[in-house]
């Protein structure tokens, strides 16, 4: 009788198949003839080794061995000057593997530029989408780019949802203190977006977009305005601070709800300042 064992070949993963394609492929082009090789069957053999590597840059790395041979590909010799899809396979590689948010990302800084070369977003039911106009010029394509790269996109989203508060649906404040914070929040966002400016010439997307922004910012302030006015002052100071901020925000203009506003502040002086006899 015959004892025969079975070993099982290890499992090879994606990856590995992959790259044992890129490696056929690449001897294979490597093997062929200088002398005798046409220019047409050397082209068949470049595109399959172009083809095998832009399948191998799709893969997921599982671990650092992973991501040293998408590199090592990437960077084949000194003189290499790899395609953005390239590096970002590679810088992704290694991102996901460290599992840990960027130490070099700013979303903050991020968000200034973005906004600064035409960006923009919309929010809805707390889902923040990123805007971008069309066609997409080289400076949003690269801030995109590094977004992607650097993993930062929940960081943007977080930090635009902080910033739109005032701009997002609000929920009507039944406190004072919530309705400063949301006026000074609406007033921040609107003096940070002044502060940009618009170097995009008249007329265009980018231009557009920007003016678009500040109209949306500049409309959550004033609701914010008119919600605080018209709130009943529970001290003397809340009371000094709704005239403070009429003047500052008014400067001596009319607005729509001025009437009221009137009304609410003759209220509020009768009920918080002392009786003259």
């Amino acid at each position: 009788m015959t004892d025969t064992t079975t070993t099982p070949a290890s499992t090879q993963s994606a990856f590995d198949r992959a790259i044992a394609d890129y490696g056929h492929a690449r001897a294979a082009l490597d093997a062929l003839p200088v002398e005798t090789t046409s220019s047409e069957v050397e082209q068949i053999a470049m595109d399959a080794v172009y083809t095998a590597e832009r399948r191998l840059l799709r893969q997921s790395p599982q671990n650092v061995s992973d991501v040293r041979a998408m590199a090592e590909i990437v960077w084949a010799d000194p003189d290499s000057i790899p395609c953005e899809d390239s590096i970002a396979a590679v810088l992704n590689g290694l991102r996901k593997l460290d599992g840990k948010p960027s130490r070099t990302f700013s979303a903050t800084a991020w968000l200034v530029q973005f906004e600064r070369l035409g960006g923009g977003w919309t929010e809805v039911e707390g889902e923040v989408s990123l805007l971008t106009p069309v066609p997409t010029n080289d400076g949003l394509k690269s801030l995109l780019w590094q977004l992607d790269t650097t993993g930062g996109r929940e960081q943007v989203k977080a930090a635009i949802r902080s910033k739109s508060d005032a701009v997002s649906a609000v929920v009507a404040p039944t406190d004072w203190d919530t309705l400063c914070r949301n006026y000074e929040r609406a007033k921040s966002a609107v003096d940070a977006h002044h502060a940009i400016g618009n170097p995009h010439p008249f007329g265009s997307a980018e231009c557009n977009l920007q003016e678009a922004t500040m109209e949306t910012l500049a409309t959550a302030q004033g609701d914010a305005f008119t919600a605080l006015m018209l709130f009943p002052a529970p001290n003397a100071a809340a009371l000094a601070y709704k005239l403070a901020t009429q003047l500052t925000f008014l400067g001596g203009d009319q607005w729509h709800e001025s009437s009221a506003i009137a009304k609410q502040l003759a209220a509020d002086a009768a009920s918080l300042l002392p009786k003259v006899a």
